[in-house]
């Protein structure tokens, strides 16, 4: 029947859309003690350090995704979590004692962040650090 193939076309191609927008809908990288160095190294890395059941946590998470997206076009920064109640080794490392701490790891420095946690703020700090 030629209406049944041409549903399976339109839902293959629906599927294949969604697929696709996940792909390119970057958000900020996952990082573990197996994958931290790979992905941070030799760039600006953004790192937010969190516990899921931290409320100030969940507020940020929004505007973090977002900037993780527009992050993504900046060749030598990268933007990323650490979720410490999973990576506690990692959370010992950088001294982390409260929840969300927000670090910019570059050049083997720590740099800890203070400003207002809107997406523009977060945003010219990315800039002012990889640019």
């Amino acid at each position: 029947n030629t209406h049944t193939i041409m549903q399976k076309i339109i839902f293959i191609g629906a599927l294949l859309l969604a697929v696709l927008a996940l792909a390119l809908a970057q958000g900020p990288v996952v990082l573990t003690a197996d994958n931290f160095e790979a992905e941070t190294e030799g760039k600006a890395a953004f790192v937010k350090f969190y516990a899921p059941w931290c409320g100030h946590c969940v507020a940020l998470a929004p505007a973090w995704e977002s900037l993780a997206s527009k992050v993504a076009s900046i060749d030598n920064a990268v933007v990323g979590k650490v979720d410490c109640t999973i990576e506690q080794e990692l959370a010992g490392k950088y001294g982390i004692k409260g929840y969300p701490t927000l670090m910019m790891l570059k050049d083997g420095e720590q740099i800890p962040y203070r400003g207002a946690r809107d997406e523009d703020s977060l945003l010219a700090f990315v800039k002012n650090h990889a640019l």
